[in-house]
C-alpha cells in the first residue's frame, strides 16, 4: 500500500485554505480554530500541511506541560533551541517571527489549562503570530469561557466524517483498487466517519488480498475487514 496517500477530504482543503489565508492577511485577531471528533484526521491534515506549507510550525502538545514547557517547545520548533528562561523563549520567539511571519500550529490544545491557553494568546498579540489550535470538541467550550481568547478567534472549522467519496478516493489511490458503491458503503458504516478505521481497513485488506494470492477485492474481503 503507499504510504504517503492522504484522505483529500473537505476538511484538509478547508484548513489548508485557513492557513494561507492567515498567512496572506493581518488584521491583528490572527486566532483560528479546528475541531473534531478523535479519529477525523485532524493531525494527519496538520502534518501534511506542516510538511509542504514552509510558513508553518508545528508543535503537539503533551499532557499536563506547563506554559513554560509549550512555550520551550515552540521555541525549539521555531529556532531549534529550548532555552531555560522564558523570557529568553519569549524573545527568541519574537525575534525569529518578526523575520519571517509563520503559523504556529498547536495540535491537542483541547488539553491544555487556561494558563496555556492565555499563554498562547500572550503570543498572538505581543508577536502579531496567526496560531491555529486543534483539537476535539472541548476546545471550542474552554475558549468560549474566556471573552479574551473568544474574542481573538477569527475563524473556526470542524471536522466533519469521512464520506463515503473519500474511501473510494483513498482505496483507489493507495491500494489501486476501485471499490463498488456496497463496498464503499459497508466500509464506511464500519469506519464511522473516524479516518484512522479507514486506513486501519485498507491496511487489512492489502494483508488478505496478499495472503489469499489475488488482487482485487471480494466479498470476502470486505467481510473480514468490517468484522473486526
Amino acid at each position: 500500500m503507499k504510504t504517503d496517500v492522504f484522505i483529500a477530504t473537505e476538511n484538509y482543503q478547508k484548513t489548508s485554505e485557513l492557513v494561507n489565508e492567515l498567512i496572506a492577511t493581518a488584521y491583528g485577531v490572527e486566532m483560528a480554530v479546528i475541531t473534531g471528533r478523535a479519529g477525523r484526521g485532524k493531525p494527519t491534515a496538520a502534518e501534511r500541511i506542516y510538511a509542504t506549507n514552509p510558513g508553518t510550525v508545528y508543535v503537539l502538545y503533551q499532557e499536563g506541560w506547563s506554559y513554560i514547557e509549550l512555550l520551550r517547545e515552540i521555541t525549539f520548533r521555531l529556532c531549534g533551541t529550548r532555552p531555560r528562561y522564558r523570557q529568553t523563549c519569549f524573545e527568541m520567539v519574537a525575534n525569529e517571527l518578526a523575520a519571517k511571519r509563520r503559523v504556529i500550529m498547536i495540535d491537542e490544545a483541547d488539553r491544555m489549562n487556561l494558563r496555556c491557553l492565555n499563554g498562547v494568546r500572550n503570543i498572538h498579540d505581543i508577536c502579531r503570530v496567526p496560531v491555529l489550535m486543534i483539537g476535539e470538541e472541548a476546545l471550542a467550550s474552554h475558549l468560549e469561557a474566556e471573552r479574551r481568547l473568544i474574542s481573538r478567534v477569527r475563524a473556526s472549522i470542524a471536522f466533519a466524517a469521512v464520506s463515503q467519496a473519500d474511501v473510494v478516493v483513498f482505496f483507489s489511490q493507495a491500494l489501486g483498487q476501485k471499490l463498488t458503491p456496497d463496498y464503499a458503503a459497508r466500509l464506511i458504516k464500519h469506519a464511522g466517519g473516524d479516518f484512522r478505521r479507514v486506513l486501519t481497513g485498507a491496511v487489512r485488506a492489502e494483508r488478505i488480498m496478499r495472503a489469499s494470492g489475488i488482487d482485487t477485492i471480494t466479498d470476502a474481503v470486505i467481510n473480514a475487514v468490517v468484522k473486526i
